[in-house]
C-alpha cells in the first residue's frame, strides 16, 4: 500500500529545484531587460559563477584581444615589483676557474694542472677540502697559496688556509677583470709552496744529466742521521760526522765533511739503498783515496766547523837512502865534526826516518778560486726575486756565521724557515738557488782539476 504523500526529504529536493528555476528565470528576464551590453555580461558572468545561469557570455574576438592586454599589463607590473624587491646577484653566482697543480710532493712525477670552477656562493671550506683532495693532500695541510694570473712570475703567492682567503681570492678576481677598459679573464692559480723539488736536467757535454743537488736528498739525510758522531758535538745546533769502522775493537773517529756526505749519498742514490747503515765505506774511488789516507784524518781534524769541505791530507813518505846518507856525510864531513866536538846531542842524526809531508788539496791551493761570499749568493738571488727581498735576511745569516756559499749549501729550507725567519715560499727557492750555485762551482772545481791532469 503506497502513500500519496512524498517524504520531506523529496519534497525539499523538488522544492529547491522549482526555487532554483524560478530564480534563473527572473535573472534571464533581468539580463535580457539590460540595454547595455558590457553591463550584461558582467552580470552573467557573475549568474554562472554564482550557479544561477547555465551559461557563460558570449564573447567576441575584440573583447578577448581587450582581455589579453589587460592580463599582460597586470604581468608586467607584477615582475617589475618583483624585481625591485630582490635584485639580481650575478657575481655570487657566476663560476671562477682555479688552475690546481698535481703531483707537487712526488719528485719522479711531473707537475700538471687541472681546471676547477667554483662560485662565490660555494662553502669556503668545500673549496678548501676540493683543492686539497685533487692534489691528494691531507685535510690538514696548511702549505698553499694563491696567485692571479695576471700577477708576475716573481710574485710571492698569498695564503690559502681559511674561510677568509678565499673569500679574498674572489674579491681580487672580480677587481681585476674590471681593472681595464674591457673585462678579462682572470684564473686564480693554487701554489703549493713546501713542494717536493723535482729532478732538473740540465746539459753537459756528455749527454743529459740530472741535479744532484734536488735528486739524493732523501738518501743525504739518511747519511747524516747515521754518521752524527754525539761524542764530537761543538756545540750548538752544529753537527760533526764521523765514521768507525766497527769491523775492527777500539777503531778510532774519522771525520766525515759535507763533500763526503754528498758523495755517499750519491752513491746510496746510485745504488737505490736510501736506508743504508752506513756500516762500511761505498765502494767508489773517491772512497779508495779516504781508506788510504784515513790513517792521518785524525780527531785533531774535528776542530773544524763541519760545514766546511775539509779536504783530506795527502801523505808523501820521502825515504833517504843509506847510499844518500853516505854522500851527505862525505860532503860535510868537516861539519859533522865539529858538531861531533860540540857534544853528542850537537850532532846530526841519520835520516833513517820517515818525514810526512802534509800538502794541501787542490781545493785549497793558491791557484784555486775562493768560496763566493755570502753577500753575492744574496745578490744574484735577489736579482731574480726582488719581490722576495733577500738581503734582509743577510745580517741573520752573519749571525750564524753562515758566510760562504758552501756553508750555506749544507742546510735545508727548514732551517732557513725556523732559524733565520724566512717564508716557507723564500726558503724553498733560497735554498734551492743555493744548491744550484753551488753545484755548479763543484762541477767547475772538477773540470779544472781534470784539465790540470790532462796538461800534466
Amino acid at each position: 500500500m503506497h502513500s500519496d504523500t512524498q517524504s520531506p526529504a523529496c519534497y525539499t529536493r523538488t522544492h529547491d529545484r522549482d526555487n532554483q528555476e524560478i530564480l534563473s528565470r527572473n535573472i534571464n528576464n533581468i539580463i535580457d531587460s539590460i540595454p547595455s551590453t558590457r553591463r550584461c555580461t558582467r552580470l552573467q558572468t557573475t549568474a554562472y559563477l554564482l550557479g544561477a545561469h547555465k551559461e557563460l557570455p558570449e564573447v567576441t574576438g575584440e573583447e578577448v584581444n581587450c582581455i589579453r592586454a589587460v592580463q599582460l599589463c597586470y604581468s608586467s607590473e607584477a615582475q617589475a615589483s618583483y624585481t625591485e624587491e630582490r635584485p639580481e646577484q650575478p657575481q655570487a653566482f657566476e663560476k671562477v676557474e682555479f688552475r690546481i697543480p698535481l703531483n707537487t710532493m712526488d719528485k719522479d712525477k711531473s707537475t700538471m694542472y687541472v681546471d676547477n670552477f667554483y662560485a662565490e656562493s660555494d662553502h669556503p671550506l668545500d673549496i678548501l677540502d676540493s683543492t686539497r683532495a685533487a692534489m691528494n693532500l691531507s685535510k690538514k695541510y696548511e702549505h698553499l697559496g694563491w696567485r692571479l694570473s695576471t700577477a708576475r712570475r716573481m710574485d710571492p703567492p698569498h695564503r690559502l688556509l681559511t674561510s677568509q682567503d678565499i673569500t679574498s681570492t674572489f674579491k681580487a678576481v672580480r677587481a681585476e677583470q674590471v681593472s681595464g677598459r674591457k673585462k678579462k679573464k682572470v684564473v686564480i692559480e693554487i701554489v703549493n709552496t713546501m713542494s717536493v723539488p723535482k729532478g732538473k736536467q740540465i746539459k753537459s757535454q756528455a749527454g743529459i744529466v740530472s741535479d744532484p743537488s734536488l735528486l739524493y736528498v732523501k738518501e743525504l739525510e739518511n747519511v747524516k742521521r747515521r754518521l752524527c758522531c754525539a761524542e764530537h758535538q761543538l756545540g750548538g745546533s752544529e753537527n760533526t760526522f764521523c765514521w768507525v769502522d766497527v769491523s775492527q775493537p777500539d777503531a778510532p773517529h774519522y771525520p766525515i765533511c759535507t763533500q763526503d756526505l754528498q758523495e755517499w749519498a750519491k752513491h746510496l742514490y746510485d745504488t737505490r739503498d736510501p736506508d743504508s747503515t752506513c756500516a762500511t765505506l761505498p765502494n767508489t774511488p773517491y772512497f779508495d783515496d779516504i781508506r788510504k789516507t784515513c790513517q792521518a784524518r785524525t780527531a785533531s781534524s774535528l776542530q773544524r766547523i763541519p760545514t766546511e769541505l775539509i779536504s783530506p791530507i795527502i801523505h808523501n813518505h820521502v825515504h833517504l837512502s843509506s847510499a844518500i846518507n853516505n854522500t851527505w856525510a862525505s860532503n860535510d864531513a868537516h861539519s859533522v865534526q865539529q858538531l861531533e866536538s860540540q857534544g853528542p846531542m850537537a850532532a846530526p842524526q841519520p835520516l833513517k826516518r820517515t818525514f810526512a809531508l802534509y800538502m794541501e788539496s787542490d781545493e785549497e791551493s793558491d791557484d784555486e778560486e775562493p768560496p763566493k761570499d755570502i753577500d753575492d749568493v744574496i745578490t744574484t738571488i735577489h736579482s731574480r726575486y726582488p719581490a722576495m727581498d733577500f738581503p734582509r735576511y743577510g745580517d741573520m745569516l752573519k749571525e750564524r756565521s753562515i758566510l760562504y756559499l758552501p756553508t750555506a749549501a749544507h742546510f735545508g729550507s727548514r732551517f732557513y724557515v725556523e732559524k733565520v725567519g724566512m717564508s716557507e715560499g723564500a726558503a724553498v727557492t733560497f735554498h734551492t738557488r743555493v744548491c744550484e750555485a753551488h753545484m755548479k762551482e763543484e762541477r767547475a772545481r772538477a773540470w779544472r782539476k781534470a784539465k790540470g791532469k790532462q796538461k800534466a
